[in-house]
């Protein structure tokens, strides 16, 4: 029984994510176990090492940086992300990731990638990862604008596609109560609209039916993972920490400066809830304590 801390993605949304994961480390607030899709993942990382922002860093002075976001990088290495350059120059020499403090670290990390085969998620603990931080990699994958990612039998792209907000996996692996960062506003409902037409599905991802299908029913997938957050957070199981209003941004915002505003926003949203952060997590001390005395 223990509290696990759930990152959703969304690409250059995660700003907002950089945030909430500050204001955690300047409070001393840590977790058991963290759970990251996509650019929730990226965060985690940092959020791990203890590197107070980290990524406010690299999204502040790096996203106009072709190699970070561009087109230029998409017809150059097949992502529109430069991954290459994301996980080589930047993380190790540009705005170094401390690994030995990552790595070190008693807190659990488990990244989420797509696995085409199946079209389901499947979760890589940080013991899984050298200092590439491949499943992070997969994991922040987008498809159509990356290569699909193999590693360790699997062929993956974007965690986001099979669980966007990996709640339920925090469920299953025991976490009776968690705290969840989104990066969509209450209001917001994925549809159909915004799915991929299965003729192109078909065309590009022809060779993973099960992938297809999973990217046809991703509106329905994160509604219903919408849905779990909100009746976790009404049961009081669940803190959840979002967007007062929608994030006018899109997952490839360019502008420092609206990508700082959501950074603020983060801060500002999770200070707001941190009383209810330090009662979840001291209801649950309570309650193991009690739990081992009885035992």
């Amino acid at each position: 029984m223990s509290v696990g801390l759930v990152l959703e993605g969304g690409g250059t949304r995660g700003a907002y994510t950089s945030g909430v994961l500050d204001v955690l480390l300047e409070e001393g607030i840590s977790f058991p176990s963290v759970y990251g899709i996509s650019a929730g993942a990226c965060n985690a990382v940092s959020f791990l090492a203890g590197q107070y922002k980290r990524n406010y860093e690299i999204f502040y002075n790096y996203i106009r940086d072709e190699r970070y976001l561009s087109v230029t990088s998409l017809y150059k290495t097949g992502a529109i992300f430069g991954f290459d350059f994301i996980f080589g120059e930047l993380f190790h020499k540009l705005v170094p990731l401390d690994y030995d403090a990552l790595f070190s670290s008693p807190v659990r990390l488990r990244t989420g990638a797509t696995d085409l085969k199946t079209g389901q998620v499947v979760f890589f603990d940080k013991e899984e990862m050298d200092d590439m931080l491949v499943p992070v990699r997969a994991s922040s994958s987008l498809p159509f604008v990356s290569p699909i990612v193999s590693y360790k039998g699997y062929e993956l792209l974007d965690g986001g596609c099979a669980m966007p907000i990996p709640l339920e996996q925090s469920m299953v692996d025991g976490n009776r109560r968690n705290v969840v960062v989104l990066t969509r506003d209450p209001a917001y409902r994925k549809t159909p609209k915004s799915d991929f037409p299965r003729a192109v599905l078909r065309v590009k991802y022809g060779d993973y039916p099960n992938f297809v299908q999973t990217m046809l029913d991703r509106s329905q997938i994160y509604n219903s993972e919408i849905e779990l957050c909100r009746v976790e957070e009404r049961l009081g199981n669940a803190v959840v920490v979002r967007p007062r209003t929608p994030l006018l941004v899109s997952r490839y915002e360019k502008d420092p400066e609206r990508l700082k505003a959501i950074y603020e926003l983060g801060c500002e949203d999770c200070r707001a809830k941190l009383p209810q952060i330090r009662a979840i997590l001291a209801r649950d001390a309570q309650e193991s304590g009690a739990s081992f005395a009885h035992t």
